[in-house]
């Protein structure tokens, strides 16, 4: 498949999921409502194959009454909680362990709790290569038929002041660049990290049509987020120095850089395209755009076929042979995956937007 298939590749899934039979066990709904009021086609689909009926049960009756909070983050449960459910704790125990590996489970001061929202659960719930087996290919499809034909990015569709991800440019597009912030350049926020733990990433595991041919194993989690993973074990622990390797290898293949709209980068770094990524439809802009030197541009187009963001044009330049490219700074996002693809070296990034453009903290974190 390529660009401009998504409706296709859409009505192929959806053929794909009308064919998967629905469960019967009303549990799977009663937490779907939890995660999608209203939906009763996917959502209990999704848990069915998470969870089997034994462990829908015991999710269902979380959290425990009887369990005593903690100062940190745990998922005990009472012999008691055991008890009402019929069940043996010692079995309670080991589907709860699977659960959280899963995903659909998390660990909080009252013990194990069901993922509060559609996104904490999506995130989760696609990142542990260990249950494919189990899961099957349909799990993936039924996640990638929520989310709709992954479309280019569009100006509209970027909501200033709410967007939960920004654009981070390539390290490489801003080297250089005076005024550059240490919260705006990868490597020094990796370099920054006690822990960076690399995961499949379950954006492009749940578009198994995508068509970017970026690896799976392309997000990488720091801080609590990277513990969070290592002790489910869905990541595997990475330094520094392979962290560098990995995006200067992603410098050729068509991703941006994608994290969460905060200075504080204590989340993630992600490797994003649109053909398998919804966050970078909204994602807000960097503080930066891409400047072209119309006599060094040779009107190769590449920088055309690297923005997902349809910012890049040719034009004709007074003096000048032929069509050069121009960026509309209205819609480039500042990725810099343009500056960086360029053999002439006719881009560059400049700033544009002060620091303030980046919020000290999101309130969803």
């Amino acid at each position: 498949m390529k660009k401009g298939d998504e409706v296709q590749i859409f009505n192929r899934l959806k053929e794909r999921v009308a064919n998967q039979p629905k469960p019967e066990d009303p549990v799977y709904y009663k937490l779907a409502e939890q995660l999608m009021p209203g939906d009763k086609e996917y959502m209990p689909r999704i848990l069915s194959k998470l969870a089997t009926p034994e462990q829908a049960k015991i999710v269902a009756a979380l959290p425990d009454p009887d369990v005593e909070p903690v100062s940190g983050r745990s998922l005990e449960v009472s012999e008691a909680f055991a008890r009402k459910l019929g069940m043996d704790k010692a079995v309670v125990d080991k589907h709860i362990r699977e659960l959280f590996e899963e995903g659909l489970l998390f660990p909080t001061k009252k013990g194990p709790a069901m993922a509060r929202t559609f996104i904490q659960l999506h995130d989760a719930a696609l990142g542990n290569p260990r249950y494919d087996e189990k899961l099957g290919k349909d799990y993936f499809d039924l996640w990638g038929i929520l989310e709709g034909p992954m479309s280019p990015p569009k100006p509209e569709d970027i909501h200033p002041g709410r967007s939960e991800f920004r654009i981070m440019p390539r390290w490489k597009s801003v080297q250089g660049v005076e005024g550059v912030q240490p919260y705006e350049d990868v490597r020094a926020i990796l370099k920054a990290q006690e822990l960076i733990v690399l995961l499949h990433c379950g954006c492009k595991r749940s578009h198994t049509d995508r068509w970017c041919g970026v690896p799976e194993e392309s997000c990488m989690t720091v801080g609590r987020t990277a513990q969070y993973n290592l002790d489910r074990n869905a990541g595997r622990k990475i330094t520094f120095e392979e962290a560098m390797e990995i995006l200067d290898r992603y410098d050729k293949l068509p991703v941006c850089n994608l994290t969460v709209n905060q200075r504080d980068v204590g989340q993630l770094v992600c490797n994003c395209h649109y053909c398998c990524c919804l966050a970078i439809k909204s994602a807000e802009k960097s503080r930066f755009v891409a400047v072209i030197d119309p006599e060094k541009c040779k009107g190769c187009k590449v920088c055309i076929e690297r923005c997902q963001f349809g910012a890049i044009s040719m034009k004709a330049y007074p003096g000048l042979e032929g069509e050069r490219a121009v960026v509309d700074p209205e819609i480039c996002r500042g990725c810099g995956c343009c500056v960086i693809s360029c053999k002439a070296e006719a881009r560059t990034m400049k700033v544009v937007r002060p620091p303030e453009h980046i919020p000290e903290s999101l309130s969803i974190y």
